[in-house]
């Protein structure tokens, strides 16, 4: 616990003129993964309009939480914020005994960005077209290993689900990030992977990987002839990996308000909106107050399907 003088501190400077110095959007996870593309494309834009310098920091590690820690545990002035994600906020403290922050009161909950979801990715070594044929091979008793982000990633989670669905048995291989898991999936040392789409859509679009599904309930607009689990009637294994802006808990409500705006601001931009369709990234504008209230929804969603997976990571 911070002392008086500690406390007083942290409160003075949460009043200084925002942004005083160079605004920080820590990402959880590696270069390359869903979370640092739109921060990156949100970064440039961002700093345009406030009038300083916006830096993306990458701080990858234990699904994702030791990026968020380290925002949890910053001054709350606005100049140190997250791309919030399902991993670290929905999944990881759940699964993660040595998480000390609380997903939704340990953090300000700036703004929504959207949603991606997952996708059901196999090599070309695999002779498998569709979900049946893969579920066959795993019923047929070929050791499977199956790639992820890391341990606590949504791909991870989906992965553990897509065993109980189907009631076979694959073996996870945890990556450090998208990666230099899909340099595996693509190199066929791995034979499939739980991912988020942005990342291995164009490999599939040039023929390097098949996408056999995409964990939505519908089909996406930018994967239109990529059939969707809930329409192959499989929606337990509906999983969106929701994105967003959050900073410390007691960022002031005015720097809110403009961080708010600002990237509403950017995400309206044709060129900016246009990119995040062509990912797959499905926007939701909502209000802070309605982020926040989304955040813990989310939180209040995922704890129960955790549990019934019994997935652990220490």
């Amino acid at each position: 616990m911070l002392a008086v003088g500690g406390q007083a501190t942290r409160v003075a400077e949460a009043a200084a003129p925002w942004p005083a110095r160079p605004v920080r959007i820590v990402v959880t996870f590696p270069p390359g993964g869903s979370s640092d593309i739109v921060a990156r494309l949100l970064s440039s834009q961002m700093a345009e309009r406030v009038g300083q310098t916006v830096v993306v920091d990458n701080r990858p590690g234990a699904g994702g939480t030791l990026g968020a820690t380290l925002v949890a545990q910053a001054q709350p002035d606005g100049h140190t914020l997250v791309l919030s994600n399902t991993a670290p906020f929905s999944v990881s403290p759940f699964i993660y005994p040595s998480v000390r922050y609380d997903p939704v009161r340990g953090f300000s909950h700036i703004a929504s960005i959207g949603a991606v979801p997952n996708v059901v990715a196999v090599s070309n070594a695999l002779q498998v077209k569709t979900v049946a044929e893969l579920v066959a091979v795993a019923r047929g008793g070929r050791p499977l290993n199956y790639g992820s982000s890391g341990a606590g990633s949504v791909g991870h989670v989906v992965g553990e689900l897509f065993q109980r669905q189907f009631k076979v048995s694959m073996t996870h291989v945890p990556y450090k990030g998208a990666a230099p898991m899909l340099v595996d999936l693509l190199a066929n040392q791995i034979p499939l992977a739980f991912d988020t789409l942005p990342q291995s859509l164009p490999h599939a679009q040039r023929g390097a990987l098949r996408i056999l599904a995409v964990t939505s309930a519908k089909r996406l607009g930018a994967a239109p002839d990529i059939p969707a689990v809930g329409e192959l009637g499989y929606p337990a294994l509906v999983a969106e990996n929701w994105l967003g802006l959050s900073g410390p808990a007691g960022v002031p409500s005015p720097v809110v308000e403009l961080l708010h705006r600002t990237v509403g601001d950017v995400l309206a931009l044709p060129a900016v909106s246009t990119r995040l369709d062509e990912l797959g990234i499905v926007r939701r504008p909502m209000s802070a107050a309605g982020f926040a209230a989304f955040v813990a929804a989310e939180v209040g969603a995922w704890q129960p399907v955790l549990k019934a997976a019994g997935i652990r990571t220490e």
